[in-house]
């Protein structure tokens, strides 16, 4: 399946901003998964090219002059991978136990702890079938409901609350994983429905653990899904402070106000403009 994705976020200050930098995780790259036919980050500033420790496309953004306003358009088509046919190569940079570190995002406390170990059972029987079932367990206990959390808010927070985003799932996944012994990584990047159109895709969180023998297969607790074909993985990362599309700081500007729009559908009936 091949995909048009335009997404654009802007911060608008109260009073001049002095200096800010920007780090993005905004561009995908080729993988087993999927193959980026064409990409490009349209910006204001200063834009300095990297590749992070988890070996992420990065970005820095510099703005060194005043302003009241920073736009990031992130621009391009990738082609998802059909019937699990691999599209290109993929190598690892880390070994899976990288990923059983917790963080403080994903930290697990008693209550996440006795919640994990009622999957430990299955898991141990056939760990796709226990993952599944981690997968939906869940989901069942926290119901998907935006405003409840933030994204500071950890996974024992998520739990406790009951309620939360794919962001909180994905935490909570990710922490209930590496508890019982299976590295387990966030992912960032983009959800695409049966029928892409102009809702057909949204920025997305979802989690990937490891499988002896299968490798890494994607959780996404939120739908519901295990091993979709179609997600867009864009950055990955212990936690959602290593994978975010955007953070950064800045000095002076005031109150701060922050839109984000993405829009996607098939290239062939897309009309945003590319440049």
């Amino acid at each position: 399946m091949r995909v048009a994705i335009n997404h654009e976020t802007v911060y608008r200050y109260n009073a001049p901003a002095n200096y800010s930098i920007q780090y993005l995780r905004l561009t995908p790259l080729s993988s087993i998964r999927q193959r980026v036919l064409s990409w490009k980050l349209i910006t204001s500033g200063k834009l300095n090219a990297w590749t992070d420790a988890y070996g992420n496309a990065s970005h820095v953004l510099v703005v060194d002059r005043p302003h009241e306003e920073i736009r990031v358009r992130a621009i391009g088509e990738v082609e998802i991978a059909d019937g699990g046919r691999p599209l290109m190569t993929e190598t690892e940079i880390h070994a899976p136990e990288l990923y059983l570190r917790q963080t403080g995002l994903t930290e697990a406390d008693e209550s996440i702890t006795g919640f994990a170990a009622g999957f430990r059972e299955a898991l141990t029987v056939n760990k796709r079938t226990g993952l599944d079932r981690l997968m939906k367990g869940i989901r069942k206990r926290v119901s998907y409901q935006p405003g409840v959390t933030h994204a500071a808010t950890s996974a024992r927070q998520a739990l406790a609350a009951g309620a939360g985003v794919c962001q909180d799932h994905a935490h909570l996944f990710v922490s209930c994983c590496r508890d019982l012994g299976v590295p387990a990584r966030y992912v960032s990047g983009y959800l695409a429905t049966e029928s892409v159109g102009e809702a057909g895709m949204a920025s997305h969180a979802w989690a990937e653990a490891w499988v002896d023998g299968a490798g890494w297969l994607s959780f996404d607790v939120a739908n519901q899904q295990s091993n979709t074909k179609a997600h867009v993985r864009v950055a990955i990362g212990l936690d959602y402070l290593d994978a975010a599309p955007v953070r950064g700081v800045r000095k002076g500007g005031g109150a701060e106000a922050m839109e984000v729009e993405v829009r996607v559908g098939d290239p062939r009936k897309m009309t945003f403009e590319r440049e």
